[in-house]
């Protein structure tokens, strides 16, 4: 009887859940930006997991709340209907051209402070098989700041995470000391 008690507390399996098994070629993805368009490299990568299997493709959008929970709402920290409309066309956009290479494509928008809990979110609640993400390029001292959303998708949830990376538009680097 050395497996049934431990500290004093019985241990049931009843409880414990198996862990999921995730298919080596997807068959659901789910294609996340966060107030940004989608660049075609972040494309180009979800159309070479989605092949092999003809995976189904939901591209999501993240408006980015502003501000704390903790103070009294302020409608200026929310997303304007000029931030909501770019970001479906940009989405809309991403989906006709998947539309385009024959995926069966769906469409969402939500918005959040915490753009990486929501698409874990997303990923758990409609049980999507892989993950695909922008990485731009940013200093150090700015990812520790803003955070590396592909890392904190990957702690979220069990869901690999594709981080596409991104190169910068800024020529700050380009230049000499």
């Amino acid at each position: 009887m050395p497996d049934t008690a431990r500290r004093g507390r019985f241990r049931r399996g009843a409880a414990t859940a198996a862990p999921r098994r995730i298919p080596d070629p997807p068959r659901r993805i789910l294609l996340a930006t966060v107030a940004q368009p989608f660049r075609p490299e972040v494309l180009t990568r979800a159309i070479d997991l989605a092949t092999p299997e003809h995976a189904k493709i939901t591209v999501l959008g993240i408006a980015k709340v502003y501000g704390t929970s903790l103070g009294l709402p302020n409608p200026g920290l929310q997303p304007n209907r000029i931030e909501w409309q770019t970001l479906k066309e940009g989405v809309d956009a991403a989906a006709d051209a998947l539309r385009m290479r024959g995926f069966e494509v769906r469409v969402g928008l939500s918005r959040s402070r915490n753009a990486s809990k929501m698409i874990a979110k997303w990923a758990k609640a409609r049980n999507f098989h892989a993950i695909v993400v922008a990485d731009p390029e940013r200093p150090r001292w700015r990812r520790v700041i803003e955070g590396d959303v592909a890392h904190e998708i990957g702690r979220r949830c069990v869901v690999p995470v594709y981080a596409v990376p991104i190169p910068s538009t800024s020529d700050r680097r380009a230049r000499p000391a």
